[in-house]
């Protein structure tokens, strides 16, 4: 018996497949609540507390005695076992939750990131309860964990085959992600795609300016240049002092026979002598040339033109050298014996040249002709020993296409047994009979750089166009499935959308694309090769693919090898149309015997190679063109790796064990420099190969049989050198080497450099891994507190606050040095600060300062005790503090030049600026923190300032910019998870949402904000009054009434936001007594020190309150205070506002009033607009 319980995204529960309805939520909590215990038994007394947090004790346990006996109505006794006073999950109940965390600990990303479909009981509103924080807590632990099993593939694809998907998907969130740019212009370099990485910068470059005022970073604009001057994508590693044996430069050795006789070779010798090459001696009949220090691909090159000019004359044979002054007699008689088999005026290559170019191969040949652009894929094998799948997957397509119905074929089965030639065929038969076809796939070293849907909808016969009701959102997805580069504003509105919103709209558009050129062309059928390699998020792309091409002509064929994540164990549940799945057995002793008739017919005895390979035809052509005999067989794939590795000399196996140490993928001078006793290593067919950035294992099958025959104590060895080279200089690999070491103290300080440098470039969720790794090994104290520090400031911008106060506390007990302890009570001040507990913050930062007033403390940590001073100020009101203290810290940090410290003061007297009214100047200062912070890769720092740029810029000078710089806020702190970034984000875009009059977006971020972990006390009032707002714009002016009514009590003494509160109730007040009433008790409030946008705020809703009245003397006072407001600087939004109650109020000329009118609405300020359109 099967019992399944959901919680990701939300609840489900059923048993053997079949769903059970259970509709009570606090049964249903009860059940997550178990269920996140992970098999642990709960207390009675801990559920009922928390799920009846309101009720006494007694009428709690009641309540969950209910609870439980609904479960059981339900659902059966099995779900929820009683030991005593202690509850849990029953032995036979698996959830989601169990099925995520196993994903993770075998290593399973994908299947991890698959399960983790949304939020841990996503829609549960729990206020701010002890229950509500714990379900914030887990959300917030299970989305960390989700997001890293994401970062954390990215980060182990090494520049390597997966890589440019996951840039590419990170793109589709974050398209300037200077980071997942630089990967691609990685790969693009690597592939020999200079320009395509040139042309990306450049791009990026132009929408960075555009879009954001700044340049790209310094590591990006260095790639940049690394690649136009033709280097790869890595920059070369600066060697230690240590002699490193040189490595002998490549040398191609290249004769020729004479077949027509002697004659004069002069203009030959001449052109052999441009290209590089050096003559050698010869024998009678003969001429040699050896190029030395050039690529294969060149002196390939160079040898066609050579044979060119010799036309008939000469049959030439190319094999490798050395490049040394005499030629070894090896070399000359291989050259020849190549040479020997060429004809007049034909190039032959030895067979392991023709291999590193890619050049097709049959068994046993020796010599392979070299011709211009020759790159032809082996010879296809015949179909042998299919019949009877391929008649079954034929007979499926052919009633399909009778029914005019969609269906999907699932061909399974292990590496080489066929998959790939069984789709080649049915692929062929569907075009014979008429249907189009159009292919793709995922490949291990090279999954595409761009989205499989980019690449289906390339292949069609013409590309989608948007139909005449398409909206804004949707014709940017359209642009984006077929243009190879976007416009900015579809970039932006790719970027904005949900990432769920997104993939659903890619699947819907793409779908109706492929079902329109289905009708069009009468038939299509869809391959979709190696889904086994697909990135993190395809197999659930593929799935909605799938459902979305339901009841049309497309027929889908997928290609996959079994693994844990197999589509094949989700193509039923999920498939609402025919679904053909067909498993490829090993062929039968006949097949496999017809296989090498026809593939290696000169070989005369394969008995032993065909029982070895056992069915599997890759394998059985492997074994055959490695001329293998009986009794030398490898018994396995990693046994076949282990046979190669023996045969090559003792100093390239050593070479290739030390080059695992170092990863899938490697820079060979970082090898050179981490074990400069070693030989270099070299290309060894299909163990090590090329790329433009160094050198690959061929397979990461390799990879591992290579790694792990090393013994422990000697991989711990290697990982111990290469982190020492590292440090200093690239703090992910330092710590990913560190880590793999005894040596805990080295393995905290790396883990704490990692962590900050993910942090620094955003990717929050890829710095836990290292963070949790790091404190796990409880080394050096003052790096244990600074992952401390690293994990609360994440938790910090994810809005758990509690958990950011336990981290900077723990950090202040780990820390051994007087200026890291008063770093850490600063840092708790302001979490402090931001829980409303004032007068902790203030305590705790007087004894940071007498802990530097100590040790004499100065720069960066009397910086930021400057900093949370002026905070406190902020908070309080009191401006002229507030500003002299962010002077303050801005003068110790640059007296120190720590760019930090720098770029917090300057967000400091922002703060303080914006506080005085002086929105212009905040803005400027905003900028500067910003771009200070971006230019020194400071993560945190900047998100805390995006979304003040915006609010700073929409009152200086409101209109569109303004918007897009609020919308780039809440965006890049939704991407990096930044939760608290994001609820204020939202606040400061709704209300400049609200003044554009745009209430259904104003609706939308309030929704949003609901759904965020609950903010500080002063952001909570600020939207309830928006919700006010909103519902006074509705037209329920008696629900605005009740909202305001309930935040007047305190509202005297609130300077962040008590004006508008005062404000707005005199808007809505029913009579005039109650209207000045507030008007008064507003004007107290702000006399008492309030922060400009109170201010503002204030004096607005009592202006639109004075032209419902029609009260020109009311307006006329508040007029002027809102001028006299604006007169130490010039505030946009006051000057177009004072001039819009002008024209409502009285008489005017009607152009100008319309000219005003359409001025407003280019500002987006429709709201103010409409006051004036209101009045006749």
């Amino acid at each position: 018996m099967t019992l399944w319980l959901e919680f990701l995204g939300g609840f489900a529960m059923s048993r053997n497949g079949a769903r059970i309805s259970l509709s009570a939520r606090k049964a249903r909590m009860l059940l997550g609540l178990l269920a996140a215990a992970r098999r642990r038994t709960m207390p009675r007394q801990r559920l009922a507390s928390l799920l009846w947090e309101a009720s006494d004790g007694e009428q709690a346990r009641v309540s969950l005695r209910q609870s439980l006996s609904q479960i059981r109505r339900a659902a059966g006794v099995e779900w929820v076992i009683s030991e005593g006073d202690e509850l849990s999950l029953g032995p036979e109940v698996t959830t989601d939750l169990d099925a995520f965390h196993a994903a993770l600990s075998r290593n399973d990303l994908a299947e991890a990131v698959r399960l983790y479909r949304g939020p841990f009981f996503d829609g549960a509103d729990t206020g701010a309860s002890d229950l509500g924080q714990a379900l914030a807590a887990e959300r917030a632990r299970l989305a960390g964990l989700a997001c890293d099993a994401l970062a954390t593939e990215l980060e182990r694809s090494d520049d390597g085959a997966e890589t440019p998907a996951l840039a590419h998907r990170l793109l589709l969130l974050d398209p300037l992600n200077e980071d997942a740019h630089r990967r691609l212009m990685i790969a693009d370099a690597g592939r020999g795609m200079r320009r395509a990485a040139q042309a990306r910068y450049e791009t990026l470059e132009e929408a960075l300016r555009r879009d954001m005022g700044v340049a790209p970073e310094p590591e990006t604009r260095a790639l940049y240049e690394r690649i136009r001057r033709g280097g790869g994508g890595k920059p070369v590693a600066t060697e230690p002092e240590a002699e490193v044996p040189p490595e002998a430069p490549p040398a191609y050795l290249l004769l020729g026979f004479e077949t027509e006789g002697a004659r004069d070779w002069s203009a030959l010798r001449s052109a052999a002598l441009a290209a590089g090459a050096e003559e050698r001696a010869s024998g009678p009949g003969e001429i040699v040339f050896l190029f030395t220090g050039q690529e294969l691909r060149a002196v390939s090159t160079a040898a066609l033109e050579l044979a060119d000019l010799a036309a008939q004359g000469l049959a030439f044979g190319m094999v490798a050298a050395t490049a040394s002054d005499e030629l070894s007699a090896q070399s000359l008689v291989e050259a020849r014996r190549v040479a020997a088999m060429a004809e007049s005026g034909d190039v032959l290559l030895a067979r392991d040249l023709a291999t590193r170019l890619g050049l097709p191969a049959e068994p046993m040949q020796r010599a392979v002709p070299l011709r211009p652009g020759a790159s032809a894929p082996r010879p296809e094998a015949p179909m042998v020993g299919r019949e009877l799948e391929l008649a079954q997957a034929e007979a499926a397509i052919a009633a399909a296409r009778n029914a005019d119905s969609s269906l999907v074929i699932h061909l399974s089965g292990e590496a080489g047994i066929g998959k790939s030639r069984l789709a080649r065929e049915i692929l062929r038969r569907a075009e014979g009979a008429g249907a189009t076809t159009v292919e793709i796939g995922f490949d291990a070293f090279s999954p595409g750089e761009r989205h499989p849907a980019q690449r289906l909808v390339a292949q069609l016969p013409q590309p989608p166009l948007p139909g005449p009701r398409a909206t804004a959102v949707e014709r940017a997805v359209l642009s984006w499935l077929v243009e190879p580069q976007i416009g900015a504003d579809a970039m932006l509105r790719m970027s904005a959308l949900d990432p769920d919103v997104q993939q659903r709209l890619i699947i819907e558009l793409l779908a109706d694309s492929l079902r329109q050129a289905a009708v069009e062309t009468g038939g299509l059928l869809v391959l979709i090769e190696d889904c086994h390699w697909s990135p993190v998020g395809a197999s659930d792309f593929l799935l909605g693919l799938m459902s979305g091409l339901q009841d049309s002509p497309v027929i889908l064929l997928l290609t996959e090898r079994p693994h844990d994540g197999s589509l094949d164990h989700r193509l039923a549940a999920r498939a609402r149309s025919g679904v053909v799945r067909i498993t490829l057995p090993p062929l039968p002793e006949t097949a496999a015997r017809d296989l090498v008739r026809a593939i290696a017919p000169g070989v005369s005895a394969p008995d032993a190679a065909i029982d070895r390979a056992a069915g599997h035809p890759l394998f059985l052509i492997r074994l055959l063109e490695a001329n293998w005999t009986e009794g030398a067989l490898p018994m396995t794939v990693t046994e076949l790796v282990q046979e190669q590795i023996e045969r090559l000399p003792e100093a390239d196996r050593a070479a290739l064990r030390r080059a695992s140490i170092l990863g899938t993928s490697f820079d060979p001078e970082d090898f050179a420099a981490i074990f400069p006793e070693s030989a270099r290593p070299r290309q060894s067919g299909d163990l090590l190969h090329a790329t433009g950035t160094g050198f690959a294992f061929g397979h990461d099958l390799v990879y591992r049989a290579i790694y792990e025959a090393i013994p422990p104590e000697a991989r711990q060895a290697g990982h111990a050198r290469a982190a020492v080279y590292y440090r200093g200089h690239d703090p992910i690999l330092w710590a990913n080497h560190a880590l793999h070491t005894d040596y805990a103290a080295e393995a905290s300080r790396a883990a704490a450099g990692a962590a900050n440098a993910m942090i620094a470039a955003r990717r929050f969720a890829a710095a836990y891994p290292y963070i949790e790794a790091g404190l796990a090994r409880d080394g050096d104290p003052e790096a244990m507190a600074e992952l401390h520090s690293c994990r609360a400031g994440l938790r910090r911008i994810r809005g758990d606050m509690k958990g950011a106060l336990d981290d900077y506390r723990a950090a202040h007990g780990k820390a051994i040095r007087a200026e890291t302890r008063a770093a850490m009570l600063c840092r708790q001040a302001l979490v402090l600060h931001r829980l409303g507990r004032g007068d902790e913050a203030d305590r705790v930062l007087d004894a940071a300062e007498e802990i530097a007033d100590s040790i004499g403390l100065t720069g960066l940590g009397r910086a930021e005790i400057h900093e949370q001073r002026g905070n406190r100020a902020f908070l309080r009101g009191e401006l002229a503090e507030c500003l002299a203290q962010h002077r303050a810290s801005l003068a110790a940090a640059e007296a120190t030049g720590d760019p930090r410290g720098i770029a917090r003061g300057h967000g400091g007297i922002g703060d303080a600026t914006y506080a005085a009214g002086r929105f212009a100047s905040a803005h400027r200062h905003f900028s500067r923190a910003i771009e200070i912070a971006e230019e020194a890769g400071l993560g945190l720092v900047r998100e805390e300032y995006l979304f003040m740029r915006a609010f700073a810029l929409f009152f200086a000078d409101p209109g569109p910019h303004a918007h897009l710089l609020a919308d780039i806020a809440v965006d890049s702190a939704r991407q990096c998870g930044a939760v608290r970034t994001e609820l204020i984000a939202r606040e400061v875009r709704a209300e400049m949402r609200l003044m554009n009059g745009d209430i259904e977006g104003l609706d939308e971020d309030l929704a949003a904000i609901e759904a965020l972990t609950p903010g500080e006390s002063r952001f909570s009032k600020d939207v309830e009054t928006l919700k006010a707002f909103s519902a006074l714009r509705g037209g329920d002016a008696e629900a605005a009434r009740s909202r305001i009514a309930a935040l007047l009590p305190d509202a005297g003494t609130d300077a962040y936001v008590g004006g508008t509160i005062f404000g707005f109730a005199a808007l809505v007040a029913e009579d005039r007594e109650a209207r000045d009433q507030e008007i008064a008790d507003g004007l107290a409030c702000l006399a008492r020190g309030s922060l400009a946008h109170a201010v503002i705020w204030f004096h607005a809703s009592v202006l639109e309150r004075a032209i419902l009245d029609k009260d020109r003397d009311l307006a006329r006072v508040h007029m002027d205070a809102l001028t006299a407001f604006a007169s130490d600087e010039p505030i946009g939004l006051v000057t177009h506002y004072v001039r819009a109650v002008e024209m409502a109020l009285w008489p005017s000329d009607p152009q100008a009033r319309s000219d005003l009118v359409d001025e407003l609405r280019r500002r987006c300020l429709s709201d103010v607009a409409a006051l004036v359109e209101a009045v006749v």
